[in-house]
């Protein structure tokens, strides 16, 4: 093999590898977080990013109203894609 050939079929091997373990990981997780958003409805208890915890009152498209606390009647609008977990209870 002449060592121009060789160092192509090298670099194919690296891309390959780097699009095995970079790319098709993100592409699952990303996936679990959009299951995750379109699964999001009023009632769930949820965690966002900042770490804010807090109950779904209601969703609007891409917008939330957390009740944070029941008894002072706290509330936080949020974006759908803050939430990082949901609570089961």
């Amino acid at each position: 093999m002449s060592p121009g050939l060789l160092f192509l079929a090298y670099g194919v091997i690296v891309v390959a590898a780097m699009y095995g373990f970079v790319y098709i990981p993100n592409k699952k997780k990303h996936k679990k977080m959009q299951e995750l958003h379109d699964s999001v409805k009023a009632g769930d208890m949820v965690v966002t990013i900042g770490g804010v915890v807090g109950k779904v009152a209601k969703k609007e498209g891409e917008y939330l109203t957390l009740i944070i606390d029941e008894e002072k009647s706290v509330t936080m609008k949020i974006v759908l894609y803050a939430v990082n977990q949901k609570i089961e209870k």
